[in-house]
């Protein structure tokens, strides 16, 4: 950055604390549930936290000067997922009671405790970003905001956040966004028509009966996959041209499998586990 940017920036930020302005300042801490964020994600959209992206994001927006995680990772769930936070902060805070037993208050109440330190004894914070869905820490962040006169931005997982807690916040965002949640659909389709054209090159694929097919392997719900089906043509991964077969036209599916791989979506050898049978995806 230079001088007069950094002079700038400096200006603003003694401005904001000054004058008691929440949200005019760009210093931030970060502060997140991660058992929330796991769990709930991948309950709910059997999608994992891309935590290389929201790291990314908040660098964007915020000169960041505390990442902290949260979570019990001596949860099954949990307990491979460290080494990967370590590739992004070392501050990493294990909310296990010791006692043996499981219990998600643990870590809301470990974290609201480092939320409520920083605010009394860091001064430089301009803005507070707090990953959660629990209503449990409204009260903490209408502290931050009102009395603090902090910005307080927070994330939650959708369908698994409060909306008490939004209410209180200054501003909150939802994950995953749709093109996420599209994601673990268009992989079924992706790796469905892979084996169909690796085991038949005259196999004939139709957006229907892809979808069917689809659905019931994997135990998807039918509306999600026509959804990812279109993106995937939209997006050019896949198209359509027409052939006559038996005097009739139909619509069959080309699918760009280089593309999809150097863009990350698939790759051969992929596998995709079906959706549990009491899943919200089934149809």
């Amino acid at each position: 950055m230079r001088f007069a940017e950094r002079r700038k920036t400096a200006i603003a930020n003694l401005f904001g604390r000054l004058f008691n302005k929440p949200g005019t300042g760009k210093n931030a801490a970060v502060f997140i549930d991660y058992e929330h964020w796991y769990i709930s994600l991948e309950k709910n959209y059997h999608l994992k936290p891309n935590i290389q992206e929201f790291t990314d994001n908040l660098r964007e927006k915020y000169n960041v000067e505390d990442l902290v995680f949260f979570g019990d990772f001596s949860n099954a769930s949990l307990n491979n997922e460290m080494h990967k936070i370590r590739g992004f902060t070392n501050r990493i805070v294990e909310t296990n009671n010791g006692g043996g037993f499981y219990k998600k208050d643990f870590t809301d109440f470990i974290m609201l405790d480092h939320i409520y330190q920083s605010a009394y004894t860091d001064k430089s914070i301009d803005t507070y970003v707090i990953f959660t869905g629990d209503g449990h820490f409204s009260s903490a962040v209408l502290f931050l905001k009102n009395v603090c006169r902090k910005n307080v931005v927070v994330y939650g997982v959708r369908n698994a956040f409060s909306g008490q807690l939004k209410t209180a916040s200054s501003e909150w965002h939802e994950i995953p966004s749709e093109k996420d949640e599209l994601l673990p659909y268009c992989r079924m389709i992706l790796v469905s028509l892979y084996a169909l054209e690796t085991e038949n090159k005259n196999a004939r694929p139709t957006f229907i009966r892809t979808v069917d097919a689809v659905s019931e392997k994997y135990n998807a719900n039918k509306d999600m996959l026509r959804t990812a089906m279109e993106s995937l043509i939209t997006d050019g991964y896949v198209s359509q041209y027409e052939r006559q077969i038996r005097f009739k036209t139909v619509r069959l599916l080309k699918t760009d499998f280089d593309k999809c791989e150097k863009d990350g979506l698939f790759r051969p050898g992929m596998t995709v586990k079906p959706f549990a049978q009491n899943s919200q995806n089934q149809q």
